[in-house]
């Protein structure tokens, strides 16, 4: 059926076609299909930036935690002058003493402590916040897909909105082009004096009408184009070529199916599962308060006149050893903090069962919206060729003088009106498929499933990143 009736568009409208054409090449121009708008989409828009940020983000954050459970050197230093009675003190009992050389006078003190620290045991502390973390990570990687997914979609949709403003423009074309020679025949009729002046009027009424329609089609055409610039990262007056056209394909898989595909790889229910993990995890640091900590330490101390001296009275020394902190009693906090998390933790189970839940309701929402959008892509083409069969029959009763003026441009503007129907619903099938795969979560760069069995299977983010392209899923 679609091909039947672009065939015809394409000897109907071949007036529409050349102008169509010749605006074309009067500026520069790009092809553009539907694959191409994807991916410069997924390489141009300022989404993708700003997720792969908030993912280099949590890989640092990973960074800095795990940090924490290793070496640090601290360096501390003070220098002061030396005044007052101690001072004075000093003096006089060089004076007294002189003749004991080690006893000088100092007026200035310069001491530099040096700490060498590592953590033995933390109660867990440490461990759980580089498992969070670990968690914030792999968060942000099915993040990134959702993202991906979304800018897929919007691409997808101004796409094909494009497509139909085009089909809008070919249709109100056609009906300038039929209309206009009906008016020629109106007027030869005129002149030979078969029907009345009021019909040459009406006529041109009508045609003055279908005109603006198709100046207004121009120009959401032009809008639904600057619009899918924008999205793909084109200068918003880029002049696009496309040679596609929006078909009625079924869609194979049910909604049940449909339903469980989304369970298992929608990116923001898997998110949602991390985020439990991570109130799991917060859970078992704040317990970390009823456990002690140990740190192995190497304290060491300079003091003397001048920076990095010595040559004050027992200013040099060193220690090796361990340093234990336990907060015996602190009045109950931690066991406040803990249960804080744990209520933390129970909000983040329902959210994920919130998450779930709306999950469900956006696929059955999406694919009953998709089914509804077949049924009148198939009425809206029967209404088609009903609406061609009727104003070929007024066109012929017009001519043999057995019917009025009226019926006939009537009957034009339920063509138009029923060809405009017809295309609007292959944009809203071809947009609500486009949307169901958006709510189930078909990849686009990485299979979410297959980065969860990469992780559970012990892969950092990394490898369970690289496990989950595409390609290696396929």
């Amino acid at each position: 059926m679609i091909d039947l009736i672009i065939k015809k568009f394409s000897a109907i409208i071949f007036s529409a076609a050349l102008i169509f054409n010749n605006t074309t090449f009067a500026a520069e121009s790009t092809f553009m299909n539907l694959e191409k708008a994807i991916n410069l989409a997924l390489k141009n828009n300022h989404s993708i930036t700003q997720s792969n940020e908030d993912r280099e983000s949590a890989r640092w954050n990973l960074s800095a935690v795990r940090r924490q459970h290793g070496l640090t050197l601290n360096w501390r230093s003070t220098f002061n002058y030396i005044g007052g009675k101690y001072y004075k003190e000093l003096q006089n009992n060089y004076a007294k003493y002189h003749f004991y050389e080690k006893l000088q006078p100092y007026h200035s003190d310069a001491t530099n402590y040096f700490t060498l620290s590592f953590p033995v045991y933390t109660g867990g502390r440490l461990e759980n916040q580089i498992e969070s973390a670990e968690y914030g990570l792999n968060s942000a990687d099915v993040n990134m897909e959702y993202v991906r997914q979304n800018i897929k979609y919007q691409a997808t949709e101004a796409y094909y909105r494009v497509l139909q403003y085009d089909d809008a423009i070919k249709v109100q074309q056609e009906a300038v082009n039929f209309l206009q020679n009906h008016l020629d025949n109106v007027k030869i009729q005129y002149e030979v004096g078969t029907v009345a002046k009021a019909d040459v009027l009406s006529t041109e009424v009508q045609l003055a009408d279908y005109k603006r329609q198709l100046n207004s089609a121009w120009g959401d055409y032009e809008s639904a184009v600057a619009t899918l610039n924008n999205i793909v990262g084109l200068p918003v007056d880029t002049v696009l070529a496309t040679d596609d056209y929006l078909d009625d394909e079924p869609y194979e898989m049910n909604e049940e199916e449909c339903i469980a595909y989304a369970l298992e790889h929608r990116p923001d229910g898997i998110s949602a599962a991390y985020a439990v993990k991570q109130a799991e995890t917060a859970i078992n640091i704040t317990k970390a308060g009823y456990r002690p900590t140990i740190t192995a330490q190497v304290v060491g101390q300079l003091n003397g006149e001048k920076p990095f001296q010595s040559n004050h009275g027992g200013s040099e020394y060193w220690q090796i050893g361990l340093e234990m902190q336990w907060n015996i009693f602190d009045n109950h906090i931690t066991d406040a903090q803990v249960k804080q998390a744990k209520a933390a933790q129970r909000k983040a189970e329902s959210q994920m069962l919130q998450q779930l839940d709306q999950i469900k309701l956006e696929v059955h929402n999406a694919y009953i919206a998709m089914t509804t959008a077949e049924k009148n892509v198939d009425i809206a083409a029967h209404s088609v060729s009903e609406a061609e069969a009727a104003y070929a029959i007024a066109l012929v009763r017009y001519i043999e003088g057995v019917d009025t003026n009226l019926n006939v441009m009537d009957a034009q503007t339920k063509l138009a009106q029923a060809k405009n129907n017809y295309f609007n619903a292959l944009y809203t099938y071809n947009i609500s498929r486009a949307k169901l795969e958006q709510v189930m979560g078909v990849p686009v760069h990485m299979d979410v499933l297959r980065y969860v069995s990469a992780v559970d299977e012990g892969k950092n983010s990394k490898e369970a990143l690289k496990e989950s392209e595409l390609d290696k899923a396929n």
